[in-house]
């Protein structure tokens, strides 16, 4: 046995997302010579793996069953300390059960997404379950060694609603600026970017319908970065309404779409912190975002250094668009104000703060 410590990493799904992205930054900061790593999931990690790390990949059907298998695993290993790391309430509350109160081992939760995102639901059955994990959130964080969140907004309601101390860890996204070559002048063809998984919680319909709504819908061209289960929908609806839009669904390397691309937008039902505004914000990229919760707000300094509209407000929306089309000269302002905050999103910082947060359990 190589180390005294051992830090077991549980990520259900991993693909590729700024989810992904986070866990691989985080990992790739933890001192090796200090603590062995071990990184669970039900899914087979495929991209950036980190050779010092052991992958297995558990023989469960879902992610409350696969603790049971989580549980041997850990009780069988010889370390003498052990550390459990896991993000995201439904993954979360089952590590304090399986985890800390029933196995004594210490553990550090981390929340990427605010609590509304428990308020959204598809049927009656997500409806009740997300009402359980609800309840249990508030019942079982305070057993938790370590709560964090990755944005102030996320952290303050989670601190309120559980009672439990939450530290704030922003994504580790930011490393530096790469200024544009062309300036986008008035009335030429906007490049519209958007980078997001293809499900309900990103609302590409609300831009869909916004791009639709304006009167220079033939000069933008829209393009969409990500996969998901709405996929045919959004192709759907771009083909019936003559929208200029492409999707790119197997791509790693994000660089070439913001380096070609004159706008960001989001239209996020929700989110903790997103990772694609600080990077399109790193890249120079004027950004509109619906105004959910959290991290709008927070990157955009509450409208200062981007444009912000109501959730699903498509004609609202749609009137940006127009107005950055025929006058940009605001957006680029708040854009370069944008581009100055983004120091506190670096990766040095936050990725110091992570290992810090995991030294004070050993």
């Amino acid at each position: 046995m190589k180390n005294k410590y051992k830090i077991f990493l549980f990520n259900p799904y991993p693909s590729i997302g700024g989810v992904d992205t986070t866990i691989n930054r985080l990992i790739n900061s933890i001192d090796f010579k200090k603590f062995n790593v071990e990184y669970l999931s039900l899914k087979k990690v495929r991209y950036n793996k980190n050779k010092k790390v052991i992958y297995t990949k558990l023989n469960s059907s879902s992610t409350f069953l696969s603790f049971f298998e989580i549980y041997r695993i850990l009780k069988k290993d010889q370390h003498q300390k052990k550390l459990f790391f896991s993000m995201q309430y439904f993954v979360n509350v089952w590590t304090i059960i399986f985890i800390k109160l029933s196995l004594g081992i210490k553990v550090l939760i981390y929340e990427v997404n605010h609590l509304d995102e428990l308020n959204y639901y598809k049927n009656v059955q997500e409806y009740l379950k997300k009402n359980i994990i609800k309840v249990l959130v508030r019942v079982l964080y305070s057993y938790a060694d370590i709560v964090a969140g990755n944005s102030n907004e996320l952290v303050k309601k989670l601190q309120d609603y559980t009672k439990h101390k939450v530290y704030r860890i922003y994504n580790p996204c930011f490393d530096s600026i790469t200024k544009k070559n062309k300036i986008y002048y008035p009335r030429n063809v906007i490049n519209l970017l958007c980078i997001s998984r293809l499900e309900t919680q990103k609302d590409h319909f609300t831009l869909l319908k916004a791009i639709n709504h304006t009167t220079i819908k033939k000069n933008i061209n829209l393009t969409l970065v990500g996969y998901g289960s709405k996929k045919n929908d959004i192709k759907k609806y771009i083909k019936t309404n003559n929208i200029n839009a492409k999707i790119f669904s197997n791509t790693k390397r994000l660089s070439p779409f913001y380096k070609k691309s004159n706008l960001f937008v989001s239209t996020s039902l929700y989110e903790g912190l997103p990772t694609t505004m600080v990077e399109a914000a790193s890249y120079c990229l004027p950004i509109i975002s619906s105004d959910f919760r959290s991290g709008a707000r927070e990157i955009l300094s509450n409208g200062k250094s981007g444009f912000l509209f109501k959730i699903k407000d498509f004609k609202k929306l749609s009137y940006l668009i127009e107005s950055f089309y025929n006058n940009p000269e605001i957006f680029l302002k708040k854009e370069i104000n944008c581009r100055k905050n983004l120091d506190r999103f670096s990766i040095k910082k936050n990725t110091k703060i992570f290992n810090y947060l995991i030294n004070t359990l050993v």
